[in-house]
């Protein structure tokens, strides 16, 4: 349809909260029964077109499984990755850094460069990977931490990853060892780029013995893009100019996600790849059938178009729908006590679970889109000491009331009640001090 993707809803959890093998689909348009809309079907002789393309054996021989056929993975990723790339350079360049000026550094064998690079693996092993969300499971830990290392040093992309998000964290935790703050940003943008083109070549290749580390180059890159959106606050603002919602970043999560799901797939769901173990364990926290509910669309029902005044398509309902109760379902946990660093894993599967056409109507900015993007980031806001998050919840949920007309500012109350009562909490806190 020409889009990054068509809607999968099915289980889906990039990395730290991966897709479940058992579900996982043949490509990025290979979709579970279950995730389609109504009237939309393939042959199974498209399904093992597909199959004999990608030179795998085909296990999806059953009527109603699959859409249409998975555009190539390497051009579906082409522009989400140009704009990540894009804007990395953009912070760099607003740090008053030239990347050419590093070009040795990064480019050429050197003393500083291996110095630089076992530093920042270093940091990646012993605090980074603890930051991850999901990694609060030993088990998760363990594989970040000990087997991404290893899977790295035969595929480069995965290498450079480990960099550029190190260095991120390194700015973002005020761990800069001596070295500038514009520095530290420029070297990331070139680890940065050389990951995405690095690893778009790599995609057009990809097997069933680069898979795993394919899977986990991309789920850095989602976590990057996390961290990213820090930096998308970091550049100058205008008052005049509008507010444009992150839909890049939305889109580079769901663009690198279906290399994952094409990944498990190419390696088999009774797979012993470390890519497969993250991805059985998180089955729970992806069940349809409780984040779907109907209660958990209540919880924040107001949020949805009233039918009987309000004309509106089963596409844009359906869009809204789905991401309101799945931000329901992530309150819910909260507010039943959940600790935060599973409420962390289970707001990095937002911008994964989102209809295709959620994104188009942030795009074409939708007030309605926008006020249930600021209830979520007003969730994501209520977690403490995400190096990854930062300030740019309220940021970002500043910028959406400002942006909207009155008639919309009643939608607002919770989220602007949660940076009110953030607020308040932080200057009761000073005060003590």
């Amino acid at each position: 349809d020409g889009s990054l993707t068509g809607y999968i809803s099915s289980p889906c959890l990039l990395g730290f909260i991966i897709l479940n093998p058992r579900l996982v689909v043949l490509a990025a348009e290979l979709v579970a029964s279950s995730a389609m809309r109504p009237n939309q079907s393939v042959s199974n002789n498209e399904i093992q077109g597909c199959c004999v393309r990608h030179e795998v054996e085909c296990f999806y021989d059953r009527t109603d499984r699959c859409k249409s056929l998975r555009p190539n993975v390497t051009n579906v990723l082409d522009s989400v990755l140009h704009q990540a790339g894009t804007a990395a350079g953009q912070t760099a360049a607003h740090n008053s850094i030239h990347t050419e000026e590093l070009m040795p550094l990064i480019s050429t064998e050197s003393r500083d460069r291996r110095y630089l690079e076992l530093r920042l693996l270093h940091l990646w092993t012993t605090e980074v990977c603890q930051t991850l969300p999901g990694c609060y499971d030993p088990q998760n830990l363990r594989i970040w931490s000990r087997d991404v290392p290893k899977i790295a040093l035969d595929y480069e992309p995965l290498l450079t990853a480990i960099f550029s998000i190190s260095l991120l964290y390194m700015v973002f935790s005020h761990s800069q060892i001596g070295i500038p703050e514009a520095e530290l940003f420029a070297y990331r943008a070139r680890y940065f780029e050389a990951t995405l083109r690095h690893h778009r070549k790599a995609l057009g290749s990809m097997d069933h013995r680069t898979a795993n580390a394919a899977g986990f180059t991309s789920i850095i890159l989602i976590f990057d893009a996390f961290a990213s959106l820090r930096e998308r606050w970091m550049q100058p603002t205008h008052p005049s100019m509008p507010y444009k919602p992150p839909t890049a970043w939305l889109q580079m999560c769901r663009g690198v996600r279906n290399v994952v799901a094409l990944g498990l797939d190419m390696m088999g769901e009774d797979s012993d790849s470390s890519l497969s173990i993250i991805a059985k364990g998180a089955s729970p926290f992806v069940d349809p059938d409780t984040i779907y509910s109907e209660a958990n669309r209540a919880k924040f029902a107001h949020l949805l178009p009233a039918n009987a005044n309000t004309p509106l398509d089963d596409l844009d309902y359906e869009a809204y729908a789905t991401a309101v109760a799945y931000i329901g379902s992530v309150a819910a946990a909260k507010e039943a006590g959940e600790e935060h660093p599973k409420i962390s894993r289970r707001l990095a599967i937002f911008p994964i679970i989102l209809h295709d056409r959620f994104l188009t109507l942030l795009d074409m900015l939708s007030p309605r889109a926008m006020v249930i993007l600021a209830h979520y980031f007003a969730l994501l806001y209520t977690l403490d000491g995400l190096w990854w998050v930062g300030n740019c919840p309220e940021k970002e949920i500043e910028a959406v009331k400002a942006n909207l007309g009155s008639e919309w500012l009643g939608m607002m109350e919770w989220p602007l009640k949660i940076l009110r009562d953030r607020g308040r909490a932080s200057a009761g806190g000073d005060d003590e001090k």
